[in-house]
């Protein structure tokens, strides 16, 4: 058959493909395309393809349940091969996009958001402007040391979200002590709460200046997970949380400075199911217990 019989027997098909009204497709079908993508190409490009594209991911809840400001991450430069004002104005840039979308992302979608993950080059403002509308986060984890200090505005945005279950925070300029009262009183519902402080400029825990008192409050008594990672803890700080959460299940200390060696502490520890101690390699458990290891290693490799 020639070309000029297969056009007469399907004339329809070149002019119908060239045709296709793609704001037609079934939102059942884009959901799932948007799911596929995330949030970050949804929000720069499929949203902005015509009104009912954008209309399908604003009302598409489960889109928006997890925002991960990390996402799409390698699409920007790598900051660390870059020098002097080219390096300031590329961290500008990717610190306003990213707040754009994740404020965005937060407005569409208000109580249905479940988990905010804040990596770095973002804005002050964003956790409490996330904080507003996100009433029924039940995650939140915080991996840089500039969106936590200030301890005010953490404490307000915390405040607001009495569903939280959930709080990791790596790198912090904030005292353990301080933020930790603060959290206290804020968040006595958590079941599981993560410290990481990597010591990536090479001095030691100690030289690092952060703060050996704990001081975890007596309102934690929820607290079934608690790591304390690249952190200096005392012996009697150990003591303290081991009364004040009597039904921790998982104590991680790995890269602490505390010492598990009194026999009332060895005692405490044997009815927790899962302790880790602060000799026990980076990697023991890490998949299992703490699944914001990989996001860490996404923003300095050198921890491993």
């Amino acid at each position: 058959m020639s070309k000029v019989d297969v056009e007469k027997a399907h004339p329809e098909s070149p002019s119908k493909e060239s045709e296709r009204d793609w704001a037609e497709l079934h939102p059942d079908l884009l959901m799932v395309i948007f799911r596929k993508v995330g949030m970050r190409d949804v929000l720069l490009h499929a949203s902005k393809v015509c009104s009912s594209w954008r209309s399908t991911a604003r009302d598409d809840p489960i889109l928006w349940r997890r925002i991960d400001t990390l996402m799409g991450i390698q699409d920007f430069p790598d900051m660390s091969k870059l020098r002097g004002e080219e390096r300031k104005a590329a961290e500008a840039s990717y610190t306003r996009t990213v707040t754009e979308m994740t404020k965005i992302a937060a407005d569409w979608g208000g109580n249905c958001v479940e988990q905010l993950l804040i990596g770095e080059y973002c804005e002050d403002d964003l956790l409490d402007y996330v904080a507003e509308r996100a009433r029924n986060l039940k995650s939140l984890s915080v991996i840089d040391r500039n969106i936590v200090r200030n301890i005010e505005s953490m404490a307000n945005a915390l405040g607001r979200l009495n569903k939280l279950e959930e709080l990791r925070i790596v790198r912090c300029k904030i005292p353990l002590g301080t933020i930790m009262k603060v959290i206290g009183l804020a968040c006595p519902q958590l079941k599981r709460l993560k410290f990481i402080f990597p010591n990536f400029s090479g001095k030691s825990i100690t030289q690092e200046g952060i703060s050996t008192r704990l001081g975890i409050p007596n309102t934690m008594f929820q607290l079934q997970y608690l790591q304390l990672v690249f952190t200096r803890t005392t012996t009697d700080e150990l003591m303290k949380i081991l009364e004040r959460c009597p039904n921790l299940e998982m104590l991680d200390l790995r890269s602490s400075t505390v010492e598990v060696k009194n026999d009332d502490i060895r005692i405490r520890c044997s009815k927790i199911h899962t302790l880790i101690l602060p000799d026990d390699m980076l990697s023991q458990a890490r998949n299992q217990y703490d699944d914001c290891y990989g996001d860490i290693y996404k923003i300095n490799p050198l921890i491993i």
